[in-house]
């Protein structure tokens, strides 16, 4: 998730170096030493549909490459309003995010042990807050207390370090972590 404007200045900067001149733009992304792959169909959205569906994922694909390759809201400087087609929009609704979670997740509660039950389903959202209330609405579902498991990066520090270790001062029952 690297900032457009990096790629454009490693771009700019392997033209310079592989071309030996500034002042040639060169075609050849990257100084013709990377080869860019866009991606044109994704299959596994249409694997198990009807076809009376196939239509609308093909419409809601294209807009997302669109978007993906820039080619959607006019030029982007590092913001850019992109216009969401009105059937994709929520509409006369008190509760978006509940509404969105019960569309993505239907009966969740009943289902969510399933294994196969989350493959394929995912809610994206563009702000870490909004993250957090998508999580804490979904969390509050659920019935029964909330656990919170906490983890450490670091390893605990011995109260005897040397680096002249000698085994013999030392008995297992003397080391302390």
């Amino acid at each position: 998730m690297i900032h457009k404007h990096a790629f454009e200045a490693l771009d700019r900067t392997l033209n310079d170096v592989m071309n030996g001149d500034s002042a040639n733009t060169s075609e050849a992304l990257f100084g013709g030493k990377c080869k860019v792959l866009k991606l044109t169909k994704n299959m596994r959205l249409t694997v198990g549909c009807r076809s009376s569906d196939v239509e609308n994922i093909k419409e809601f694909v294209d807009w997302l490459l669109n978007i993906g390759e820039g080619s959607v809201g006019g030029p982007n400087d590092g913001e850019s309003v992109v216009d969401i087609p009105y059937d994709f929009l929520i509409l006369n609704s008190l509760d978006t995010i509940g509404d969105l979670i019960k569309s993505v997740y239907p009966n969740i509660l009943h289902r969510f042990n399933e294994l196969t039950y989350s493959q394929g389903r995912a809610l994206l959202a563009h702000l870490n807050e909004v993250v957090q209330e998508i999580n804490e609405r979904m969390l509050a579902l659920f019935p029964g207390e909330e656990v919170e498991y906490l983890s450490s990066g670091n390893l605990a520090v011995c109260e005897n370090v040397s680096d002249n270790f000698d085994p013999q001062l030392y008995s297992p029952d003397l080391l302390m972590v």
